[in-house]
């Protein structure tokens, strides 16, 4: 396989290690699903905690690579920076726990509103796919609708759990999407 090829699949295992992530709370004893959120999980055994961790450090280092050789495509440098610094949330997230800010890094999650669509504006002359450009325009619209219902309580408390999964899911389902399109495009 040549290595260009492989560093697109490779964000393959972003979508992956997100259901894990999402559906690791179902195997913990206590642990609400519907209401508690997903990095709560890194309180837990170690044996979760670190699955966990794990995961979502493999996640980030894998959207780095990915927009790396993205960027060796095309030279979108928004998509590179954007990409790189949601990368390295989640490499932070899985460092710090939920206790921490640096967490978050202080709220630099909510560059993902952007990621999609910036990625179809700098990729739209290489990218074949017209439906992805528009699933791209309409995962970024639902990244606002959920970044405004979480942040000004329109979601429940006692569903905040789910309601993460399913933006979660959204989010990194996105990526997957992203590195078949990025292999198209480079054929």
């Amino acid at each position: 396989m040549r290595k260009d090829l492989f560093l697109s699949k490779q964000a393959y295992i972003i979508p992956v290690l997100a259901i894990v992530n999402i559906t690791l709370g179902l195997f913990v004893s206590g642990y609400d699903v519907t209401s508690q959120r997903i990095s709560e999980l890194a309180l837990e055994t170690p044996f979760i905690a670190y699955t966990h961790r794990i995961a979502d450090i493999i996640i980030g280092i894998s959207m780095c690579i990915f927009a790396l050789q993205a960027f060796s495509v095309v030279k979108g440098y928004f998509s590179l920076l954007t990409i790189l610094a949601f990368g390295l949330t989640w490499i932070f997230a899985g460092v710090f726990i939920l206790t921490s800010p640096l967490h978050d890094i202080y709220g630099l999650t909510t560059v993902l509103i952007i990621i999609p669509l910036i990625f179809v504006i700098e990729y739209r002359e290489v990218l074949k796919s017209n439906y992805f450009q528009t699933y791209s325009i309409i995962t970024s619209l639902i990244h606002i609708i959920f970044f405004w219902f979480f942040n000004y309580g329109f979601f429940s408390q006692d569903n905040v759990g789910i309601t993460q999964r399913v933006w979660v899911f959204i989010t990194l389902i996105w990526f997957g999407v992203a590195a078949k399109n990025i292999m198209l495009a480079k054929k």
